[in-house]
C-alpha cells in the first residue's frame, strides 16, 4: 500500500478542520437560537390588559407590543420570525400585526421571502373572535405588502367578510391623519384599525382603510409611521442597533407628520445564513433591558408600538410595563396591572 503524499495529508487535515469548525459554529448558532424558544402560556389578564389604561389616553400614547412578520409561524428557519399563531399572540398581549399577503393555489397566505405559512382567513377569524370576546381591546392590522395583485383583491373581500362590523371608520370631516392622531383608546375599544400599505382605489374610497406611510416617511397623509433602513436592521450588531438605529428612528418620528408609530426593533438576517431566531437570540436580552430603560428616557413620550420577533408573554410585558411610566394606567388598576406583569417579569 502506497504511503499518502504530504500534500494529500495536508488537504485531508484541512477538510477535517473545516468540518469540525462548521459543526462547532452550527452548535453555537443553535445554542443562541434556542434562547428565544419561549412557549410560556399567557395569563388571562393579557387578553384584556388595555382595560387597565385610561379611556382618554390617545392611542398614539399607549405602549403596545407589535408582531413583526406576524403570520410566519411554521415557516422554515430562514423565514420564521414568530412561532405562535395570531390567536396565541393576541392572548400574549400583542395588539399590532405586520402582515404580508400573497395568493398561492387559490388561497391568501402570509409570505416571507419564498416561504408561506398562515392563511389570511384564519388570521382575520382569530382577530374577529378575539375582539368579540374582549371589548376593551384595540387591534391594529398593518396590511402593507402583496405578493401579487390577486391577493390584494381577495384580501379586501375577506376583510369585508370577517371584519365588516369591527373596523374603525373615520366618519368625521377631518383627515385620516388628524383623526388617527386624536383618536383615544376609549373611542377605539372593541375595534380593529386597518392600516393599508398603498394609496389605491380601496384606500381612497373606504373610510375604514387608513393609509400607511412608507419606510422613509415621505407620504404626507400617512397615518402610521414605521421607519426602516435595511442596512441598520440587517448588519448592525444588537448593541449598535440599540445605540444608533433606535434613537434615529425615534427622531424620525419626532420630525414626522405624526399618527401611530411603530418602532422596528427587530434584527434581520440580511445574508440569509443564520436566520431570524439566531439574530433574536443575540438581541433579546439587550432589547429587554433597553425597553425597561425607556421608563427613564426622554424617548418614552414618543414610544407607541414596539415591534419584535418571537413574541412571548415576558417579552410583551416589558413593553406593556411602560404604560405605568407614562402614567396612563387607571389609579384603581395599578395593583392588578403590576400583578399581571409580575407573573412574567420582575416588577421594580
Amino acid at each position: 500500500m502506497r504511503k499518502m503524499k504530504l500534500g494529500a495529508k495536508i488537504a485531508l487535515i484541512l477538510v477535517a478542520c473545516l468540518i469540525v469548525a462548521v459543526i462547532i459554529a452550527a452548535s453555537v448558532c443553535a445554542s443562541i437560537a434556542h434562547r428565544v424558544n419561549d412557549k410560556t402560556a399567557p395569563c388571562a389578564e393579557l387578553s384584556y390588559w388595555q382595560s387597565y389604561i385610561k379611556d382618554d389616553t390617545l392611542l398614539r400614547n399607549v405602549v403596545m407590543p407589535g408582531s413583526h412578520d406576524a403570520g410566519t409561524a411554521g415557516m422554515p428557519w430562514y423565514s420564521e420570525t414568530q412561532d405562535r399563531d395570531i390567536a396565541d399572540q393576541l392572548a400574549c398581549g400583542a395588539r399590532y400585526f405586520d402582515l404580508r399577503v400573497k395568493e398561492k393555489d387559490g388561497e391568501c397566505r402570509i409570505y416571507h421571502g419564498p416561504a408561506y405559512s398562515l392563511y389570511l382567513k384564519d388570521i382575520l377569524r382569530d382577530v374577529r373572535d378575539f375582539l368579540n370576546e374582549n371589548k376593551t381591546e384595540t387591534v391594529i392590522l398593518d396590511v402593507h405588502k402583496f405578493g401579487n395583485e390577486s391577493a390584494r383583491v381577495k384580501t379586501v373581500q375577506m376583510i369585508d367578510e370577517y371584519l365588516e362590523n369591527l373596523l374603525l371608520a373615520n366618519d368625521t370631516w377631518t383627515s385620516d391623519l388628524e383623526f388617527i392622531s386624536n383618536l383615544t383608546l376609549g373611542e377605539a375599544r372593541g375595534k380593529c384599525i386597518l392600516i393599508w400599505g398603498d394609496e389605491d382605489e380601496y384606500q381612497r374610497s373606504n373610510n375604514t382603510y387608513f393609509l400607511r406611510n412608507n419606510d422613509s416617511g415621505n407620504i404626507v397623509n400617512g397615518c402610521l409611521q414605521s421607519f426602516y433602513k435595511s442596512s441598520w436592521n440587517w448588519y448592525y450588531s444588537s448593541e449598535k442597533y440599540i445605540k444608533k438605529a433606535i434613537p434615529a428612528y425615534v427622531d424620525m418620528y419626532k420630525n414626522s407628520v405624526g399618527g401611530l408609530f411603530v418602532l422596528q426593533s427587530q434584527l434581520t438576517d440580511g445574508c440569509l445564513v443564520v436566520g431570524p431566531r439566531y439574530r433574536e437570540g443575540q438581541h433579546e436580552k439587550n432589547m429587554n433591558n433597553f425597553v425597561r430603560s425607556l421608563r427613564d428616557s426622554d424617548m418614552l413620550a414618543d414610544i407607541n408600538i414596539i415591534m419584535r420577533d418571537f413574541l412571548s408573554p415576558a417579552k410583551n410585558c416589558y413593553t406593556i410595563e411602560l404604560n405605568l411610566a407614562k402614567g396612563i394606567v387607571k389609579d384603581n388598576c395599578v395593583a392588578d396591572f403590576n400583578a399581571m406583569l409580575s407573573k412574567f417579569i420582575t416588577v421594580e
